[in-house]
């Protein structure tokens, strides 16, 4: 995709986008087709070398974002995840939901901390209007409670096991998840939440002899580090011996200064909004649902009268991004410009591509047509080898005679193509215009507990 990429680059009308943002002028809503939304976002991460943070109004939208941004851009992607509980609730967040705000938190804390190391590649963060309305420990508590440890530091293993449950870990016979740590003589193991793997630490008295990264499974070592970054394992820091009484519907109690993702921004980031219009929307319908589950809870007394906000208002949330490099991917509640303004919008450079409905047969007519004009063609689908099979067919029968045909067949899905009016036209063909098929949603995928073998106790070195 990265001749796509660098074509989008290329426009005019994207320089003209990418100077506006880099002096952060407030502008209209770009009123991109949402099939062109993400690619304009990885060219702009690419070209600011910036974070960036895609605020979308629902969490299935957030998430099939997430999903489908992997497409465009090779990593540092982070997905701001909604729990499932309703403000004013008392239940507990999903274990994938915990990780998955944390992670975000930790790679934004990273550009604040003045030991930790700044991410190679700005992380892009997704989001709904919920998750971002969510009160989430304030960041000064976050940054104080990130410690380093490395080879050779001198600490009390008792010491850092008591920090360790303050900050949320969790003691355990054997590491088998994030959030877990276990000792045994010398040797602790630890699972930060930002970590795919977990680290054990040897020590020789007070002092730290080794760090290492292994396999839960094999017990074996992965990578030896000289140094690692505890964060804590949970949005919120309590100490004494209610402390397993708590739970985040808890933060608004323990964490009196209201808190959000943005708090956690670098000013450098920039702020991509879905449709300004569908997310006020969507923010203002979670708020009365929230007073009136705040009512009814009161009035059956299960909830204080005096219960603080779980949530922060969007009105507040939108005042936050002032100062930011904010654009709007579509035209929120204002009115669609007249033709004549659209001349040089970057908008018109997309456009939409014939539907074939499962019909193949004109579709690799279609190609052919278009490969015979000079225009190139990527095809996303599902069913790549089968349309490239027959694409092949074609011309070996001497149906197509074209020197230097591009073609190119990707196995992926996406929800939309387009067509990309450059220099030279670049059609991006889904399976939605080929078959009409919708993307399918993306699944939360269940853990899997790694199977530990009978020497799980041993201490092996690869």
């Amino acid at each position: 995709m990265q001749t796509i990429l660098a074509s989008i680059r290329a426009l005019p009308q994207y320089q003209q986008l990418l100077n506006d943002v880099q002096s952060k002028q407030v502008q209209p809503g770009l009123g991109l087709p949402r099939s062109a939304r993400l690619p304009i976002l990885a060219a702009l991460h690419k070209d600011m070398n910036a974070p960036i943070l895609l605020i979308t109004d629902r969490a299935d939208h957030a998430l099939s974002l997430f999903d489908e941004l992997g497409f465009w851009v090779e990593s540092a992607r982070y997905h701001f995840a909604e729990p499932n509980p309703l403000f004013y609730e008392q239940a507990a967040w999903g274990m994938a939901t915990r990780r998955e705000r944390l992670q975000a938190l930790i790679a934004l804390s990273e550009y604040h901390l003045p030991f930790a190391q700044k991410p190679e590649i700005p992380p892009i963060l997704v989001a709904s209007a919920r998750s971002l309305m969510i009160r989430t420990l304030p960041r000064r508590d976050f940054l104080k409670a990130c410690k380093k440890l490395a080879v050779g530091q001198t600490t009390q293993p008792d010491t850092l096991s008591r920090s360790w449950v303050e900050i949320g870990y969790q003691r355990a016979n054997t590491v088998l998840e994030p959030g877990q740590f276990s000792i045994r003589g010398g040797i602790m193991d630890l699972w930060t939440p930002a970590e795919t793997l977990p680290v054990r630490l040897d020590f020789f008295g007070d002092e730290i002899e080794t760090i290492r990264r292994f396999d839960p499974a094999s017990q074996r070592t992965v990578e030896k580090l000289e140094s690692i970054l505890v964060t804590p394992a949970r949005e919120y820091l309590a100490t004494g011996e209610r402390e397993m009484e708590l739970s985040e519907f808890h933060i608004p109690l323990l964490h009196k200064q209201p808190a959000s993702l943005l708090d956690y921004l670098p000013q450098n980031t920039v702020v991509l909004i879905d449709d300004l219009s569908i997310v006020e929307s969507m923010a203002a319908e979670v708020e009365e649902q929230a007073v009136r589950f705040r009512k009814e809870s009161i009035e059956e007394d299960v909830l204080s009268e005096d219960f603080p906000l779980p949530y922060i208002p969007w009105s507040e949330l939108h005042e936050g991004l002032h100062g930011k490099a904010v654009v709007e991917l579509g035209y929120g509640g204002e009115q669609r410009p007249e033709t004549e303004e659209l001349e040089s919008s970057l908008a018109l450079c997309f456009g939409h591509d014939d539907r074939f409905g499962g019909r193949l047969k004109p579709f690799v007519e279609y190609l052919g047509s278009i490969v015979e004009s000079g225009e190139q063609v990527v095809v996303v689908s599902r069913q790549s080898p089968r349309l490239h099979e027959m694409w092949l067919e074609h011309i070996n029968n001497g149906q197509q005679t074209v020197d230097n045909v591009i073609v190119e067949f990707v196995e992926a899905s996406l929800s939309e193509g387009f067509i990309l009016k450059s220099q030279v036209l670049y059609h991006l063909i889904t399976d939605s215009e080929v078959f009409g098929w919708e993307r399918p949603q993306p699944r939360t995928r269940q853990r899997k507990v790694a199977e530990t073998p009978e020497s799980i106790y041993a201490d092996l070195q690869a």
